[in-house]
């Protein structure tokens, strides 16, 4: 995937949408889904309800993460992100869907690319938090491999270790 070109896939209802390398050059794009996001913020204060802090926070994710987007046309509908720890053996995942575009497979295929390069990057493991009332987001998580490794009254922080490709 180091340049990967848009892989087209199907949602659940067999609606095509791609998923592709997202770069700072997209910031107006993902702003334009971000601007719109519901509920705003969903988890942990992401994604900043601001929308100065919410560009901010965005385009420290193009700098500093491996990011992939899904869009259906040039809409985006989704954005995934991998921010590589300092030792580059592990990163954390984090994952924003469009509510319009929630339930639909979207999230499964972004997740399922962004631990894909996480392998290639030669990653030993992918790490997240997520909220105890994100049931769907949960399900998701574990259907691809994530497993519990700590958690709290309000949310939990999942792991999954990555083996080759």
């Amino acid at each position: 995937m180091g340049e990967m070109k848009a892989i087209s896939v199907k949602d659940r209802t067999g609606d095509p949408f791609q998923i592709c390398r997202c770069y700072p050059g997209d910031l107006s794009r993902l702003m334009d889904m971000y601007r719109v996001f519901s509920p705003k913020p969903a988890s942990q204060g992401l994604p900043p309800p601001d929308s100065e802090t919410c560009k901010g926070w965005v385009e420290g994710l193009l700098e500093g993460g491996e990011n992939l987007l899904a869009r259906k046309q040039e809409e985006v509908i989704g954005h995934a992100v991998l921010i590589p720890n300092p030792d580059k053996d592990s990163g954390e995942f984090v994952i924003f869907v469009h509510q319009d575009y929630r339930k639909l497979g979207v999230g499964t295929h972004l997740t399922r690319l962004t631990l894909e390069r996480a392998r290639e990057l030669g990653m030993k493991s992918v790490w997240l938090t997520v909220a105890v009332t994100n049931v769907i987001a949960i399900r998701l998580y574990r259907k691809v491999g994530f497993e519990y490794c700590d958690m709290d009254e309000c949310e939990r922080t999942m792991i999954v270790r990555l083996g080759k490709g």
